[in-house]
Formats: structure tokens, sequence, C-alpha cells
């Protein structure tokens, strides 16, 4: 009676319940079921499977189990039934040899199964998602192979590749953003940031993006300084989350307005657009995972970027609040951030997501060295460093790049860490280790997707002087390189 599992003993052919313990009866708080036969006690069973699971247990003797049997049951104790899910084992009962009934052993799998279900409904979420810009990439790839294409439509091509591999790279960003928050291992830069040049740099940052669509972007920037101290990129993302979020939910040709000022002792960023707005249900969810209005409201993307910017925000000591006057009436998202007390030194000037250098610096007489086992990353990192002028040797393993080392010394070193033969960071710890060469103080660049936990940290202190996540700029990458050889 005191055991932790759900447990009944039904005699005789009719199943009549002559034993049922507490968490049993929990499932049907409300029904007298001793001496009761359970075709009787519970006709609502019938169709499931379960009275016919009975009578092959009783006549067979061989034992059963059924999983994953729903039940509305009281779990909370507050008389308020839920849907749950249960495991039964079917184990016939003898007397003197004789069959003469059942006893059910019963294991709640509730969270198990709805916990399944909601990894199930990510992956379709996240394979979808992936396969949506890929579609693209490889539609627009096979038309340029094909070629015969005016000048006009190979400028539409590259546009939409360009737009394609941005919302992979987003989505990827959006779920190792997820697993570092979950983990406790996301890092912020934290230093004083002049706001205005941030909320700049999230509009520029999302212009192309409304521009597509016919939105205008309409910023109106308070001219005072408004110093906080944060993460610039960290909140120039919180920013651009919620921006996108306003343009994928506006119609066509509309408009978003995003408005910087001071409240009191605080800054604050007001983000509004004129679309399709919350329902009155959906707003007290609107900041958590994997929430959009339901799969048939889905407007693109996983659900993630609200989570993070509230999230991003939160830890930089600010806060962000949602309103709506219902659906078809736009939606208002509010920022604050806490002013900095003192003047800023100087102004935020780190604007590297708005505007990335577009001149390529020159690499002539650089001999790069790349070391990465796909082919077509490879190639075009190779293409970027030639086309700056550099000289390029590419390795495919680890251990072919030690041997061309020690053949040429390269002044620089491109390195992938997940390489097939051994680590990245191995591969640089056996470079380093070797003192008495002269190409042990090579500078080297790593390239990672940051997958694992304290990831940067590991490969730093391996002995790579730099690192850049998967994917980068090309000119991100050229001046990376150019400014570990010195120019």
């Amino acid at each position: 009676m005191d055991a932790p599992a759900l447990i009944c003993i039904l005699r005789g052919p009719d199943h009549v319940f002559d034993l049922v313990n507490p968490l049993y009866q929990r499932l049907f708080p409300t029904r007298q079921l001793l001496g009761r036969p359970i075709r009787e006690a519970l006709p609502e069973l019938e169709g499931q499977g379960l009275f016919e699971t009975l009578d092959s247990v009783f006549e067979t003797g061989k034992p059963s189990a059924v999983k994953e049997v729903p039940a509305m049951v009281d779990r909370s104790g507050t008389g308020r039934l839920e849907q749950g899910y249960f495991n039964f084992v079917y184990q016939a009962t003898r007397t003197d040899g004789r069959i003469d009934g059942v006893v059910l052993f019963g294991f709640e799998v509730t969270d198990q199964v709805l916990a399944r279900r909601e990894r199930d409904e990510f992956i379709a979420i996240v394979a979808h998602e992936l396969r949506t810009p890929m579609t693209s990439i490889l539609g627009w790839v096979r038309l340029l192979q094909f070629g015969n294409l005016d000048e006009e439509t190979q400028a539409s091509a590259l546009d939409a590749l360009e737009r394609s591999t941005k919302a992979q790279a987003k989505i990827i960003e959006d779920l190792l953003d997820d697993s570092r928050i979950a983990s406790g291992k996301l890092r912020l830069d934290v230093r004083a940031v002049s706001l205005g040049a941030v909320v700049e740099a999230a509009v520029a940052m999302m212009q192309p993006a409304a521009e597509a669509r016919g939105i205008a972007l309409v910023a109106e920037i308070a001219p005072e300084p408004l110093p906080v101290d944060g993460d610039p990129n960290r909140l120039q993302q919180v920013i651009a989350n919620v921006l996108s979020n306003a343009v994928k939910f506006s119609a066509e040709g509309g408009r978003v307005d995003i408005r910087l000022s001071r409240a009191g002792s605080s800054a604050e960023i007001e983000v509004r657009d004129h679309g399709r707005g919350i329902a009155p249900d959906l707003l007290p969810h609107v900041f958590e995972r994997f929430r959009q209005g339901g799969s048939a409201e889905r407007q693109g993307g996983l659900g993630l970027g609200l989570a993070i910017a509230r999230h991003l925000i939160e830890l930089q000591g600010g806060s962000i609040t949602a309103a709506s006057e219902g659906e078809g009436k736009g939606a208002t998202f509010t920022m604050r951030l806490p002013l900095r007390a003192g003047a800023i030194a100087g102004s935020f000037v780190d604007r590297e997501h708005a505007e990335r250098v577009s001149a390529m610096p020159s690499l002539t007489g650089v001999h790069a060295l790349i070391v990465e086992d796909d082919v077509d990353n490879r190639d075009v990192i190779a293409a970027v460093m030639e086309r700056c002028g550099a000289t390029v040797e590419c390795s495919g393993t680890a251990t072919d790049a030690l041997r061309r080392i020690n053949i040429r010394k390269p002044d620089v070193i491109i390195a992938d860490i997940l390489l097939p033969d051994i680590d990245g960071c191995e591969f640089i710890e056996q470079l380093r280790d070797h003192a008495d060469s002269a190409a042990s103080g090579t500078p080297a660049l790593a390239l990672t997707v940051f997958g694992r936990p304290r990831e940067q940290e590991r490969i730093l202190a391996a002995g790579f002087d730099a690192l850049r996540q998967k994917p980068i700029e090309p000119a991100d990458l050229a001046n990376e390189v150019a400014r570990l050889v010195g120019r």
C-alpha cells in the first residue's frame, strides 16, 4: 500500500478490484473501485486494448506490459485533473498453482513522454528551418552552374545566397547561445557603451531584411549621450532580435519604429510594430523558448530569439517587456538599462557587425598554411587569402600539416579544430612544443563553432593566438590574418 508504484489486484475472469493502493486510486479519485469488475468501474478504458491484455494474461499466465497508457490524474493533489501517461506491467497471480487473478504495477511516465514529444517537435522545427534556406541555396547554385543568367538575375542569386547562409548561421548561433545559457557558460565583455551607437548598429544590421519586405525602419535616437555598462555585441544582439521579431510579424510595406530615450535613471529602447499583434493568452509567454503562437502561426525561426534577448539583457542589469492591444493591433517591446554613473570615456566605435570592413588588406609576401579537412571550406579560405595576394598551402590533416611545416615555414597558420586525425588543439600543442623549430612561434588562427563548453579557453590555452567562429566573413578572415602577421 505504501509502494511508490500504482498497484491493484484484480480477481477472477471478470477482473474484480480486490486491492487498490492510494497511488492507483488517485487515477480515479471519484470512482468506487473495490468490489467492482474493471469493465463496469472504468468503462472509458474500452477500446484501448487494456481489457484484452487482462483477459490474455488471466488465460495464459504470461506477463505483459502496456506502455504510455493515457489517463487523467490529479498530479498536484488539488483536485484538478491533468493528462498523464503510465506504463503498466500485468502479472498473473496463483493459488495452489491455479491462476486466480492479475496484479497490475503502474509507473507514471508523463514527464518522459512530454519531454520526448517536445524534443521531437524541436528536431522537426530545426530540420524545417535549416532546410528552408538550403532549398534556396541549392536552387540558386544549380541555376548559376547552368549559366545563361542575365546580370540582374545573377545579382539576385548572390543576394539570395547571402541571405540564406546568414539565416542558417543565425539558427546555429541561436542554438549555441541557448546551450550556453542553459549550461551557464555564456560570457559577457562588459564595458562602457554608448547606447545610441549600439542602436544605430542594430538598425543597420536589420536594414537589408526590412528592405527585402518593403518595411521601413524609423529610428528616433536621443541626441544626448546615454552611457551604460554592458557588452556592446550582446546588446546589439538583443536589439536586433527584437527588431527581427518586429519585421517578421509586420505586413509587407509596413513600418517599425525604434526609439531611444532617457527614462529617469535608465535608458529606454522602444520597438513598435504595426503588424499581427499578440493574443492575450500568448502575451505572458512570448519570452519562453520555442513559443511562436502555435505551429499554425509559425513565421520561421526557432522561437529562441526573444528568450535569448531577455536572458542577455537581464544579465546586464536590464529588463524587457512586451505589450499588445491584441491580434492585428501591433506590439511594443520596451527594453530598459540602468544609465552608467559618470560620463562615458570616449564613444562606442566597435561596429563590427554593422559596418564590416569591405576592403581586403594586402597580404602580398605572406605564406599561409590552411589546415582544414572540408574541401569546400578549405577552397574558400584559400581563395580569400589568394585574393589578398598571399601564397597558400593547404593540408587536410594535422599530420600532413606538420610535415609541410618542416619543409617550409609558413608566416601564418589557419586551422580548423575538428580535424580527422588529431584534434586541432593537439596539433598546435605539438607545434609549440618544438622550441627548437623555427616554426614553433608561427602565429595561428583557429576556426571553430564553439560547440563545447569552455572551448574558447581550451583553444587559447593550447597555443592558438586567436580564434574566430564559423562562419566567418571573408573580409573579417583576411583582416584577422593581417593583424596576426603585423600588417
